[in-house]
Parts: C-alpha cells; sequence; structure tokens
C-alpha cells in the first residue's frame, strides 16, 4: 500500500525497548521508515488504552498504507488482538500484513496475524523477518505494465464512469482485472471502487461510500502518476476531494452532496 517512490513503511504497536530498538535499526538498514504507535497516534485515531476506549486502526492504516503492522504481544500491548481483528476484518485494511512478536504466537494466529515470531527469534535476524513479511509492490513490474496501453475492458469501463455509469462500469473494471495478474491490476480495482463510492452516494448511502473511499486508496496509492495513460495523480486528488466533501456533510447531510463533484477519468496520451 506504500504510495508509488516511497519508502516502506513499518507502523509498530511495541512497547518492549529491546524489540522496539532491533525492529528500527532492521528498518534503518533495509531504508525503510518506522512509525511507532505513541501516545499522539493512540489519541488522533482513538486506539485502545488499558481499560478500553474507542478504536480505529483502520483509518490510520489507510491513512499511513503501511507495507506490515508489527504488534508486540505482551500485556504492555493492551488489546492487541481486538487491533489484529479489526484490521482484518476490514477489506480496506485485510490485505495489510500483520506481525505478531512475543511469547503467545497461538493466540496471535487465533487472532488473524499473518505470522508470528518470538521476540528472541525476531530480534535474531530482524532484516530477514521483515524482509520476509512486509508486502511490498514490485516496482519494476509495475513500471513496465505502467507503459503498456489500456485494454479494451479498461477503457469501455473509463467510458462509462465518465458517463455516471457507476453500476455498469462496475462489471467492465472487473472484467480487466480479473483478467490480469499483474500488480497494474490495482488501477482497474481502484477505479472501480471509486465509481462504486459515487454510487453509494447517489443512493444516500454514506456509511457504504465512506468505506468504499477507504478500500480504493490501499489501490490507487501504489500507482505511479501516470499508468497506462491514466492520470492518476489527478483522479487521486479528485476523488479525495469527494471524500473529504463526503465527511464534512455527515450521514445527516449526504442528500446535500454536489454531484458535481464527482471526478472524471482523465487521459494524458
Amino acid at each position: 500500500m506504500t504510495a508509488a517512490g516511497d519508502a516502506p513503511i513499518v507502523i509498530a504497536q511495541i512497547d518492549n525497548p529491546r524489540l522496539a530498538q532491533a525492529l528500527a535499526d532492521a528498518a534503518a538498514e533495509l531504508g525503510w521508515r518506522v512509525i511507532f504507535v505513541d501516545a499522539e497516534m493512540r489519541a488522533r485515531y482513538r486506539l485502545p488504552e488499558a481499560r478500553g476506549g474507542g478504536l480505529d486502526i483502520v483509518g490510520m492504516l489507510v491513512d499511513l498504507g503501511p507495507a506490515l503492522l508489527a504488534i508486540g504481544l505482551d500485556e504492555r500491548v493492551p488489546n492487541w488482538d481486538r487491533l489484529v481483528t479489526a484490521a482484518k476484518t476490514n477489506p480496506a485494511s485485510r490485505r495489510i500484513p500483520i506481525l505478531g512478536i512475543g511469547p503467545d504466537e497461538a493466540s496471535a494466529r487465533a487472532a488473524g496475524c499473518d505470522a508470528a515470531l518470538t521476540a528472541d527469534a525476531f530480534i535474531a535476524d530482524a532484516r530477514k523477518s521483515l524482509a520476509a513479511h512486509a508486502h511490498i509492490d514490485d516496482g519494476a513490474e509495475l513500471a513496465r505494465q505502467a507503459a503498456l496501453p489500456l485494454p479494451g475492458a479498461a477503457r469501455r469501463a473509463i467510458a462509462q464512469f465518465n458517463a455516471g455509469e457507476y453500476f455498469e462500469q462496475h462489471e467492465s473494471f472487473e472484467h480487466a482485472w480479473r483478467a490480469e495478474p499483474g500488480p497494474v491490476r490495482q488501477l482497474y480495482q481502484g477505479l472501480l471502487l471509486i465509481g462504486v463510492a459515487f454510487l453509494q452516494i447517489q443512493r444516500r448511502n454514506e456509511a457504504g461510500a465512506r468505506k468504499t473511499f477507504q478500500r480504493a486508496r490501499q489501490y490507487l496509492v501504489a500507482l505511479p502518476d501516470v499508468c497506462q495513460g491514466v492520470d492518476v495523480a489527478r483522479f487521486r486528488r479528485e476523488a479525495e476531494a469527494a471524500r473529504r466533501e463526503l465527511e464534512r456533510l455527515g450521514p445527516e447531510g449526504i442528500e446535500q452532496f454536489d454531484p458535481a463533484i464527482f471526478c472524471r477519468i482523465h487521459r494524458v496520451d
């Protein structure tokens, strides 16, 4: 989910100093960025404290787009199982791999962690552990595919999208991404989902539109600014403006959403 050209991000919910240092050192060797969850982030995203509280780990993961979420599995990380469950049951964040580090490997896997290691096993070769469990998009292959022309199904879907045929564009884009096993399929998936979000807005389904915008970001953020002739950079900006307007209006004001804000898919070739 890391933006194209950016260093991969690891989000770490770890309070063990020795473990945190090993993770930070390994990430630095790889040229990656580590964001440790601190009090400011807990307040911003309403992450749970020891005695409970709100929970918006999905919002954090969508905003930051990490290649890996590392969670310490001990008593100093409260409610870690809730964090894992929330992330893995939401379509907007479930693709992000979660590595549980600590003594309770069985519980980590039961809660939904993609992998689990003891602290000693992680520290013994932290760099290898990060590289093995993070999700890094194939930048070279994506760049190669980005230079190729759009397939026919995607061209048809774009025409439908720009005509406001948001239900019809879904099927056409789905044909395109199901036929493409390579990373450029993220282009078709991201465009498709923004169209679905607009359809949800037309149907006055604020919650559905908001969740679909979240799902779309994980695909669009990894793309180059121009992909198969599509002006992705402009599309991301305009789709984000539509998302912000939806959040500003909220459930009670969705009927006031101006359809003129719905963006189009522009081409540069």
